[in-house]
């Protein structure tokens, strides 16, 4: 990886940076098929489809963490409301979502910004997942449950919705230059093996003027002990997390693809709250899936998600990785 500013480090998972490209992806499989009904049971992903965290700033009584966050993402991405007023007759972008869970953004960007979607997973089991919510979430377009206030239902005419899913490496991604308007990464990029060289490839993929977002994971400070650096190595091998880079290495990563740097921010108190209500399980589901694994009842993936529950939030709060919001816009003129 390449040098960070001063006061970050490169972080990595002991023993991962070595791994072949093949063998972080393998692990990255394993992970998210073995922890698929964690998400959906805990998680509230059944409910809500999305699986990152969530941001509090001027979070509305009682809405969603994660939809607020992935509405703050689409306005650094120049989404409009395309049921709002005033929106009418535009072009509906067309967005990549690269790595995309089991369709939270998708199916959010899709219903409120009229964007077609096209979300691209590793693992087969969440493109599916995705399509039976994506089907489910459109049959219910224009009722309260699931039409915000200020947006109006999208036109009747639409059947079924339009984002679609595929399992697609989305390192090797399937699709002609000049393809998208957009392409979305929340909290996939991290899962990079080779992060410069993903940036690099999403930026071909762009159209003129089209924006490259990305919400994730990033380095922080140096852990200052043994304790430290085990408890964050926890974290990061819990989420099969390969490694961290900095917000440095991002701004110059992007340079070279050639985009330009149009949004860097570092939101960590805005995740904070939510990383604590993620944290809160952490004391209940350890000892529990430790006694499992003990008794061979639950798979070795399954504890590692429950040592990343407990770890992620302390080492949030001290410092030792933060939480960005990137956007890059690629040169030339929107369509």
């Amino acid at each position: 990886m390449s040098s960070s500013p001063s006061g970050t480090v490169p972080q990595t998972a002991v023993g991962d940076e070595s791994q072949s490209a093949h063998a972080v992806k393998t692990r990255i499989h394993r992970y998210f098929e073995d922890t698929t009904k964690d998400y959906l049971k805990y998680y509230g992903t059944r409910k809500h489809h999305h699986m990152h965290y969530g941001f509090d700033r001027n979070l509305p009584k009682g809405a969603s963490p994660t939809g607020n966050m992935t509405r703050y993402l689409a306005k650094l991405a120049g989404l409009p409301s395309a049921y709002s007023t005033g929106s009418e007759g535009l072009r509906p972008a067309r967005v990549l979502d690269a790595g995309c869970g089991m369709g939270g953004s998708s199916i959010l960007l899709a219903r409120e910004s009229g964007a077609w979607c096209v979300g691209i997973n590793l693992v087969e089991l969440h493109a599916h997942i995705a399509t039976a919510f994506a089907n489910a979430d459109a049959a219910k377009w224009g009722t309260p449950a699931e039409t915000p206030r200020a947006v109006r239902p999208a036109p009747s005419d639409i059947v079924g919705s339009p984002a679609r899913f595929v399992a697609n490496d989305y390192t090797t991604p399937a699709f002609k230059p000049e393809s998208f308007d957009v392409i979305w990464a929340l909290e996939s990029f991290c899962y990079a093996p080779d992060k410069e060289a993903w940036i690099r490839g999403m930026a071909p993929l762009l159209k003129p003027g089209g924006r490259l977002v990305i919400a994730d994971g990033f380095s922080g400070r140096a852990p200052v002990n043994a304790a430290e650096a085990r408890t964050f190595d926890l974290f990061l091998k819990g989420w099969a997390v390969p490694h961290f880079c900095s917000f440095e290495d991002m701004k110059t990563w992007a340079t070279r693809a050639g985009l330009e740097v149009a949004h860097i921010e570092d939101i960590t108190a805005d995740v904070l709250p939510h990383a604590w209500k993620i944290f809160r399980l952490g004391p209940l589901i350890v000892p529990w899936r430790l006694l499992l694994r003990t008794l061979g009842l639950v798979g070795e993936e399954k504890l590692h998600n429950a040592w990343a529950i407990y770890h992620q939030y302390p080492t949030l709060k001290k410092g030792i990785w933060r939480y960005g919001a990137f956007c890059f816009q690629k040169p030339g003129k929107a369509a």
